[in-house]
């Protein structure tokens, strides 16, 4: 670890400075709102979207994350409690709903249909509830039990936040493009028009292995890959840079597709989880080789993503292309193992003009395909 170095959520000049006209305050949507004691209490307690992660008081000269100021302990955890309780309750009732569809069509056969009922069950139901349970048992009694660990964690949490992205926006409204176009005209029609057909790429339409990831199966799809694209493309531009998201999305996309021809050679796919699940990888290798730097449980994070979409593969295996997670995965590890290196403990990492050169590229070229997708759905 190079000695000396201070993460950058860490440094004194991490939040700007806070205004001088109101002892008390909050940022919400890039604006500095002042307020009393009292109502910034109920602010930070209160469910309103967005939360409230930014605040100052007469103690902090600059704009700090809530879970810095101590006063602000019970209302955050009151938030918490609140919010975890919500998703026990919304995931029991999903889980019901579409475990009783579930089981209804399961009784006749173990359709595409049953799967995904399945699958709701699982990803908005059974999580939601277990993770609502083990954070209510890990909400501590009082600030002092939790003060170090917390304030390093909403430093991070409200630094990664607080900054801004692009490559991930401007990704998310290539396949966003796309998606509108589905829904138009079809998913199954799109499918056979752009998705990754294995016999039409051997007959030399190679395109589709590019614009196959683009694509996506039906609404609930694409609205799971496009969360996850902003949520791990955040992490990216923020800890790596913008550069080096659109190269591991490209690659790892691209690497996805060639598993999924080669292991699953009679499936027509779609969807951008081979490129999802490059980020995965690369994030982990990136957490393992900078444990010393990353807040506690960044690695144990990733690791309990990677292994949800392990058992949904499990659970959906009909409907969930596992041969382009795997290969998507793998190009993630690989292109950590070769791109962060271990000696230089630094984050952000640092991009060379290949890299930039490198991402711009690939960028392009991915919409490009894009492009190309919408144009192969579009009705001649």
């Amino acid at each position: 670890m190079n000695s000396g170095f201070i993460p950058p959520w860490e440094k004194e000049d991490a939040f700007p400075e806070r205004p001088a006209d109101k002892d008390y305050g909050y940022e919400i949507r890039g604006k500095f709102v002042g307020c009393t004691r009292e109502e910034l209490i109920k602010k930070c307690s209160s469910r309103e979207w967005p939360p409230i992660h930014l605040v100052w008081c007469p103690e902090s000269p600059r704009v700090v994350p809530a879970t810095q100021i101590d006063f602000l302990f019970d209302a955050l955890q009151e938030r918490q409690r609140s919010e975890m309780k919500s998703a026990i309750v919304i995931g029991s009732i999903n889980a019901f709903v579409w475990g009783t569809f579930a089981l209804l069509l399961g009784g006749h056969d173990h359709s595409a249909k049953w799967t995904w009922m399945l699958l709701l069950a699982t990803t908005t139901g059974a999580i939601p509830v277990m993770t609502g349970i083990f954070g209510l048992r890990k909400l501590k009694p009082n600030f002092a039990a939790v003060m170090d660990e917390e304030i390093t964690i909403g430093r991070y949490h409200s630094w990664v936040l607080s900054r801004r992205i692009l490559f991930s926006w401007l990704l998310l409204g290539g396949l966003g493009g796309v998606f509108v176009l589905e829904n138009i005209y079809g998913f199954e029609e799109s499918a056979k028009a752009a998705g990754l057909d294995k016999p039409a790429v051997w007959q030399g339409e190679w395109w589709r292995l590019f614009t196959g990831p683009l694509l996506h199966g039906n609404v609930m799809h694409f609205i799971f890959n496009a969360s996850a694209l902003i949520g791990l493309g955040r992490l990216m531009e923020v800890l790596t840079s913008r550069h080096y998201l659109a190269l591991v999305f490209g690659l790892s996309a691209s690497a996805g597709s060639i598993f999924s021809l080669f292991l699953l050679p009679n499936v027509t796919s779609v969807g951008a989880s081979g490129g999802l699940l490059g980020l995965i990888g690369f994030l982990a290798v990136l957490g393992v080789k900078r444990k010393n730097i990353l807040p506690p449980g960044f690695v144990k994070s990733i690791a309990i993503n990677v292994a949800i979409i392990a058992a949904m593969g499990i659970v959906a295996y009909s409907v969930i292309d596992n041969a382009a997670h795997l290969g998507g995965f793998l190009c993630g590890v690989i292109l950590g193992l070769w791109l962060v290196d271990s000696h230089k403990q630094t984050l952000p990492l640092d991009s060379g003009t290949n890299m930039k050169i490198a991402g711009v590229l690939i960028l392009a070229v991915t919409l490009g395909f894009a492009c190309l997708a919408m144009t192969r759905i579009f009705p001649k």
